[in-house]
């Protein structure tokens, strides 16, 4: 029997939220939690969180210690679920990240870290790319939270809604806006879509989440235009007014409700 670990509801968040991503950095960490200095996240994670046992670090190679990544220790992850604050198919292992995802990922937890803090949305429920991966759908997390899910009987697969491996967007989330409960699917363009990615993501959010508002979110400026053209070429007249985009500096700078050009919409 593997002793578990002491945490205060702080750390108990704070692990949680990063386990929520797979794993996290410094920077991103601070944003989210301190509003400050990559300085301070540092020493929380390094000083403190390392030395309790709470977590692992990896220095990627040719990066430098500000973009080491952090994620939880197996002792960590037992005691979390111990707790019935995280939700996981076995506590046996530690997380693996993958580095060819790293940069991806990276920005899609800033992009969830403006969101989750925008003054414009309250209460916001967020489901990762990789929970959703791990079979923890929008709907098995809300009951896990609420406590009415079985939790061995979905450990034991007959309750993952991802078990062909089938693709995922990069987050979920449901929020307050302008006092209605809203429901929203996120996807991030890293790096410019092929056609072939182009028909694969868009196929997957109108199957999957069909009455879902869609947000997509590009690098940068010129590359949210090519996602506006193609997309309103590859999505029905009567389905774009569901279909919003915007590019990475945007949504990490503005308010989240100036920010989108809604498809269906023609360029001003």
């Amino acid at each position: 029997m593997h002793e578990l670990l002491e945490m205060s509801d702080k750390e108990v968040e704070h692990l949680a939220w990063i386990h929520s991503n797979k794993f996290t950095i410094p920077d991103v960490f601070g944003q989210r939690f301190f509003k400050s200095s990559y300085r301070y996240a540092c020493r929380i994670l390094r000083k403190y969180y390392l030395d309790k046992g709470f977590l692992h670090m990896v220095k990627a190679e040719s990066t430098t210690f500000q973009d080491s990544v952090y994620s939880l220790t197996a002792g960590a992850i037992r005691s979390l679920d111990a707790k019935n604050k995280i939700l996981v198919r076995s506590t046996k292992y530690p997380v693996k990240v993958n580095p060819y995802e790293r940069e991806h990922d990276i920005k899609v937890q800033e992009i969830r870290t403006a969101i989750e803090l925008s003054e414009d949305l309250k209460e916001v429920f967020w489901v990762s790319d990789f929970e959703m991966r791990s079979g923890i759908s929008p709907l098995v997390k809300a009951r896990f939270i609420d406590g009415s899910l079985d939790k061995e009987k979905w450990r034991s697969n007959g309750m993952n809604p991802n078990s062909t491996g089938r693709r995922t967007p990069d987050g979920y989330f449901e929020a307050d806006l302008e006092g209605q409960r809203e429901a929203f699917v996120l996807e991030f363009e890293h790096h410019p879509y092929d056609d072939y990615k182009f028909n694969r993501m868009a196929w997957n959010l109108k199957h999957h989440f069909p009455d879902v508002t869609k947000l997509v979110v590009s690098a940068d400026r010129k590359n949210a235009l090519r996602m506006i053209k193609t997309l309103q070429t590859k999505v029905k007249n009567d389905e774009q007014n569901k279909w919003f985009v915007t590019d990475f500096e945007k949504i990490k700078t503005l308010f989240f409700k100036k920010i989108w050009h809604q498809l269906d919409h023609p360029f001003e």
